[in-house]
Parts: structure tokens; C-alpha cells; sequence
């Protein structure tokens, strides 16, 4: 009966007490823990809200492109093009002329006939004209 009033410690039940010690310290450093990464949480919301208020007020404006170089280059450009383009060949221009003595031809016999057919034919309409007027009479 000794042994039932006084219960020696067993293996198992100072085992389950270092356990338990050690569960105990564990959570208390869990809660440590805890309350370091919520102060850290804070101080993260913080920083970010004074990042935010401190860039969200920013503008930021471009100064105004100089586009004088862009435009001397155009200017330069488009005059070495026309200049380009007037010294190509003019296009071929359609002109309907009746000459009598084309350029090409230029020969003393060329004129002679040509002005010979030009007094036959001449000749020859005032001819016709003439006897239309004579026949023309006759007729009525």
C-alpha cells in the first residue's frame, strides 16, 4: 500500500511534463514571435502609406521636345528632293502641229516639192470652186 499513497514518478510522466514545459515555451516565443511580425506589419504599413502620400502627389512633366533639328532636317531633305526632281527629264508633252517644213528635213528639194504640191492644190480647189459656181447656175 506504500507504493499506491506515495506514486513514484514514472518515465512516461516526466516525459509528458517536459513536454508540456517545452509546449509552453514554445508558445510563449510563438507569441513573441507574433507580436514582433505584427509590429513589423505596422511599421511595413507605414512606410507604405508615407510612399504613397509621398508619390502620389508627384507630377511629372516632360519638357517639350525641340523639334527645330527634326524640322531643318525635313526642310533640307525635301529641297535636295525638288532639286533632284528638277533636274530629272521633263515629261514628253503631246503637241499636234501641221508644219509644212519639219525640222529634220531641211533640203532644198523637200521645200520645192512641198510648195509645188501646195500651189497644185491650191490651184486646183480655186478650180473646182470655179466650176461649182458656173455648174451651179447651169443647173437651176
Amino acid at each position: 500500500m506504500n507504493n499506491q499513497q506515495t506514486p513514484e514518478k514514472t518515465v512516461i510522466d516526466e516525459v509528458v511534463e517536459s513536454l508540456i514545459k517545452r509546449t509552453e515555451l514554445l508558445e510563449k516565443e510563438q507569441l513573441v514571435k507574433n507580436e514582433v511580425l505584427l509590429a513589423k506589419e505596422k511599421e511595413t504599413q507605414a512606410l507604405l502609406a508615407s510612399f504613397d502620400s509621398k508619390y502620389s502627389n508627384i507630377v511629372i512633366q516632360a519638357p517639350k521636345p525641340d523639334m527645330s533639328g527634326v524640322t531643318a532636317e525635313l526642310f533640307r531633305s525635301l529641297t535636295d528632293i525638288k532639286e533632284t526632281i528638277e533636274k530629272w527629264q521633263k515629261p514628253l508633252k503631246k503637241e499636234y502641229r501641221i508644219t509644212l517644213f519639219p525640222e529634220q528635213l531641211r533640203s532644198v528639194e523637200y521645200v520645192r516639192a512641198v510648195l509645188t504640191r501646195l500651189i497644185l492644190g491650191f490651184i486646183g480647189l480655186v478650180f473646182l470652186i470655179f466650176t461649182y459656181l458656173l455648174m451651179n447656175k447651169y443647173i437651176q
